[in-house]
């Protein structure tokens, strides 16, 4: 199971070019769902799946697979 909770990711925070890419993302999916995320440019996507993958780290919130946070 992956959960993810309240997830929060702001790039170039305080600065002019501050982009808030998370704002209290909540997301579950059980073992064999199928999921597809859409969006527009900016939507999000990558980040989410860079963020879940490790390479982004969070500002806040927690990610777990099978109940261990990654």
């Amino acid at each position: 199971m992956l959960e993810v909770h309240e997830i929060y990711k702001t790039f170039n925070a305080g600065t002019i070019n501050e982009k808030r890419a998370m704002n209290g993302v909540t997301l579950t999916l059980n073992e064999g769902d199928f999921a597809t995320v859409i969006g527009g440019n900016g939507a999000g996507k990558s980040t989410l799946l860079n963020m879940i993958a490790g390479v982004y780290p969070l500002d806040s919130g927690t990610i777990e697979l099978d109940g261990v946070d990654i």
